[in-house]
C-alpha cells in the first residue's frame, strides 16, 4: 500500500508542490534576510523626513500658541516609534519625551545628538545658516549608551529639530517580522500541500479512470466510459478515449462480423467437400448393383446366352428397370443435397393439407392393389397450414409408400390428423413389424436400412427417410417416429392458418 501510495500521481503532485512552495517560501526569506533591514531603514528614514515636514509645517503656521504646538506633535508621535524634539529660535523646548525621562536629558543638547558630524556641518546647523536642512545617520548616545537612528536638521523658521528611533526597537522588529514571515512560510507550506492533497483528486480521479477505462478495452470491454464535466485537456483527453472505445468497438465488431464470415465461408467450403465426398462415395456404393446386374445382363444378350424370346425380354426389362433405379437414386440425392445445403429455399404458402394427401393417396392407389394394402384414410374436413407445397407432398409420399412397402398383404396402412398446441400434427400408421428402438434415430441417415433385403425387393434407396429430416429441419417443425400397438408411426408436424385456428376456436 505505501509503495502504491509513493508511485501515485496525486502523491508525487503533492510532493513536486511542496518542493516548489518550500524552494519558493525559504529562497524569499533568504532573499529578505538579506535586504529586509536596508528595507525597513529606508522605510524608516522615509517616515522621518514626512515628520520633519510635518513638523516644519506645524512651526511655518502664524497664530498657533504653544499648546497647540504641542497637541499636534504628540499626535505625530503617537506611535512611540519616533521620538521628537524641538528647540525654537526662542530656545523653547517642544517635545513628545517626558521631562524626568533620561531621553529629555540626552536630547537636550543638540550638540549632543550631532556628535561625530563634520565641525563645519554642525556649525552652520546650529547658527541657522542653512534653514530647511536635515541629516539622517546612527548615532551612539553615550549617556544612555545606546544606539539610535537620528534625523536632524534646521526648520524654516530656524528652529533646530531632532527625530529619533531606537536601533534595538528597529532591530527587534526586523526579527519579529522574519520570525512572522517563517511561520508564515511554514504553514503555508503545509497548507498548501494539504489543500493539493485533495484538490489533486480532482485531477488524478479522471486520469485514473481513464486507466481504468483503457485496461477495460484492453480486455476488449467496451462498456467502460469516462466521466469528464470539464473542458481542459482532461476534459478533452477523456471524450477522445470515449470515442476510440467506440471507433474500437465498432471496428472490432466488423472484424468479428467479417471473421464469423469466414468461419462460415470455410465452413460451408469444408462442407461442400464432404458432401461431394459423401455423395461420391454414396453413389459409387448404390450404383455398383445396378451396374453389376446391367453389365451381366447385357453381356448375356450379347452372348445370345437364350434363344428364348422371352428370356431376352426378362433381361430387357431387368437392365430397364436398373437403370430406371439409378436414374431415380440421383435424382433423389441431388435433391437432398441441395436440401440440406440449403440451395433449395423453402416457399411457404397457405394450403389444404387434406386435399393435398387425398391427391397422393390416389397416385399410390396402384401401389396399395399390388401389394393388397388397406389405407383408411381419417381425415375428412379441410384442414389449412402454412409450409411449401411441393416439399410437404415430398414428405407425405415418402411415408405412404414407406407404409405401403414394410406392411404385409391384407393388412391396413392408417393415415390421421391431430390438432396440438397450435400445429397440425399428421401420422402415418402401418401394421406390421417393430423397428428396434436403437434403430428409431438410425433410419433418417442417407442409405440406412433397417431390412437391406426387403428395401431392395421394392427398390427403396434409402434416401426418403432423409429427404423427410432435411425437409422438415428446414420448415423448422418436428418429425419422427415410434413403435404402436402391432406397427409402426411415422408422423409431422405443420403450423395452423390463423384462419383455420379461429374457426377451431368458434
Amino acid at each position: 500500500m505505501i509503495s502504491k501510495c509513493k508511485t501515485s500521481l496525486r502523491f508525487k503532485l503533492t510532493m513536486f508542490l511542496m518542493v516548489i512552495m518550500a524552494f519558493t517560501v525559504f529562497g524569499s526569506l533568504l532573499v529578505t534576510q538579506l535586504f529586509v533591514k536596508t528595507f525597513f531603514l529606508s522605510e524608516l528614514k522615509y517616515r522621518m523626513i514626512n515628520m520633519y515636514e510635518d513638523v516644519n509645517f506645524i512651526f511655518s503656521q502664524e497664530n498657533i500658541n504653544d499648546v497647540q504646538v504641542t497637541e499636534q506633535l504628540s499626535r505625530l508621535a503617537a506611535n512611540g516609534e519616533i521620538n521628537i524634539f524641538v528647540l525654537s529660535k526662542d530656545n523653547k523646548i517642544y517635545s513628545n519625551i517626558n521631562e524626568e525621562s533620561e531621553m529629555w536629558d540626552s536630547m537636550q543638547s543638540i550638540a549632543t545628538l550631532l556628535e561625530g558630524q563634520n565641525e563645519q556641518d554642525l556649525g552652520e546647523i546650529l547658527q541657522g545658516q542653512q534653514q530647511g536642512f536635515w541629516i539622517f545617520h546612527q548615532n551612539h548616545d553615550k549617556k544612555l549608551n545606546s544606539d539610535f537612528y537620528d534625523l536632524v536638521g534646521v526648520l524654516d523658521d530656524g528652529s533646530l529639530i531632532a527625530l529619533r528611533s531606537s536601533v534595538v526597537r528597529f532591530n527587534e522588529s526586523v526579527a519579529t517580522t522574519m520570525k512572522l514571515y517563517l511561520y508564515v512560510g511554514f504553514f503555508a507550506i503545509l497548507g498548501g500541500c494539504t489543500a493539493m492533497f485533495f484538490v489533486s483528486s480532482s485531477y488524478v480521479r479522471p486520469i485514473h479512470q481513464m486507466a481504468v477505462a483503457a485496461k477495460r478495452m484492453a480486455r476488449l470491454d467496451f462498456d467502460a466510459k469516462v466521466q469528464t464535466h470539464s473542458n481542459d485537456e482532461i476534459g478533452e483527453l477523456g471524450a477522445s478515449i470515449n470515442a476510440m472505445s467506440k471507433e474500437l468497438e465498432t471496428t472490432i465488431s466488423e472484424l468479428k462480423t467479417a471473421n464469423a464470415k469466414l468461419m462460415q465461408d470455410i465452413e460451408e467450403k469444408t462442407q461442400i467437400d464432404e458432401m461431394r465426398k459423401e455423395f461420391l462415395s454414396h453413389v459409387s456404393h448404390e450404383l455398383k448393383t445396378p451396374i453389376a446386374l446391367i453389365q451381366g445382363y447385357a453381356e448375356g444378350l450379347k452372348e445370345n446366352i437364350s434363344d428364348d424370346p422371352e428370356s431376352r425380354d426378362f433381361y430387357c426389362e431387368v437392365i430397364m428397370d436398373e437403370a430406371d433405379r439409378m436414374n431415380v437414386m440421383v435424382k433423389k440425392l441431388l435433391a437432398l443435397n441441395e436440401l440440406e445445403f440449403g440451395t433449395d429455399k423453402i416457399n411457404f404458402e397457405r394450403f389444404d393439407v387434406v386435399e393435398l394427401m387425398r391427391n397422393v393417396n390416389s397416385s399410390v392407389d396402384i401401389l396399395l392393389q399390388q401389394n393388397r394394402v388397406n389405407l383408411q384414410f381419417l381425415c375428412q374436413y379441410p384442414i389449412n397450414v402454412w409450409a411449401d407445397e411441393f416439399m410437404i407432398e415430398e414428405v407425405y409420399r415418402n411415408y405412404l409408400v414407406n407404409a405401403i412397402y414394410h406392411t404385409a398383404e391384407g393388412k391396413n396402412v392408417c393415415v390421421n390428423a391431430d390438432i396440438r398446441d397450435n400445429l397440425l400434427r399428421v401420422q402415418v400408421y402401418n401394421e406390421g413389424e417393430f423397428i428396434p428402438e436403437d434403430e428409431l434415430e438410425k433410419i433418417w441417415i442417407k442409405f440406412y436400412k433397417v431390412d437391406k433385403a426387403r428395401t431392395r425387393e421394392y427398390g427403396g434407396s434409402g434416401i426418403g427417410l432423409s429427404i423427410v429430416a432435411a425437409t422438415m429441419k428446414l420448415h423448422g417443425r418436428r418429425y419422427g417416429a415410434f413403435n404402436a400397438e402391432n406397427g409402426v408411426v411415422f408422423y409431422f408436424e405443420l403450423e395452423l392458418s390463423k384462419e383455420h385456428l379461429v374457426n377451431e376456436k368458434s
